[in-house]
């Protein structure tokens, strides 16, 4: 399991976020947006900006995140606020993708704020303590998930040795080869979004910009 790597470990749910405790009203709201991200996730995989993953949806229940491919397999996508995702925020990722999902880091916090463990985290936060948009938890969703799916970076003891390996002789994750093909779909996720916006000409933009 992806949460029993390290000392200390959280696994983000919807139903832990229902549960009585930490700041009710701004778990809430991140549920919210989390649902929301769900159905961007799935308006971009029925679309033709959609590649490099497979043809699948995903589904969010209490005990977490699913992804189904067209074909009927289904892989947990856990996300789970840990140790080991402190320090991957501390040399500046934001996630790490594991066998089952991913895990991510704590932020700061805002002047007032108690910490809640399962919304001060890079998943629903910048490591600067504000707030992602549906938009952003789709794109770290769907970025690990290409790793889970397709089996690409720190999958697995070895590949995990391997990918730290790598990633001395790499300038930045962007460049590491286990990153192209996440690097890919949320290329294609930022096209599928700027093309809903904008229509054709503005992933046109885009993908100047992105060269």
């Amino acid at each position: 399991m992806l949460c029993a790597a390290s000392c200390r470990s959280l696994e983000i749910t919807p139903a832990a976020l229902r549960e009585k405790g930490g700041r009710a009203p701004e778990r809430a709201v991140a549920l919210a947006r989390w649902e929301e991200s769900i159905g961007l996730m799935n308006e971009f995989l029925a679309s033709s900006c959609r590649r490099t993953l497979p043809e699948g949806r995903f589904a969010l229940a209490g005990e977490g995140m699913t992804f189904t491919s067209a074909s009927g397999q289904t892989w947990p996508i856990q996300v789970c606020a840990t140790t080991w995702g402190d320090l991957v925020v501390a040399i500046g990722f934001r996630a790490q993708e594991g066998q089952c999902g991913f895990c991510v880091g704590a932020t700061q916090l805002q002047p007032g704020e108690a910490r809640d463990g399962l919304l001060d985290n890079t998943f629903f936060r910048h490591p600067q303590g504000f707030w992602e948009d549906a938009a952003s938890l789709a794109e770290v969703t769907l970025h690990e998930t290409t790793h889970v799916v397709l089996r690409e970076g720190t999958i697995g003891p070895w590949n995990t040795l391997g990918y730290y390996l790598v990633l001395l002789t790499c300038w930045s994750g962007v460049e590491h080869p286990a990153e192209r093909l996440p690097y890919a779909t949320s290329a294609e996720f930022e096209r599928f979004l700027a093309e809903r916006a904008h229509g054709p000409a503005g992933a046109g933009l885009l993908s100047w910009r992105a060269r």
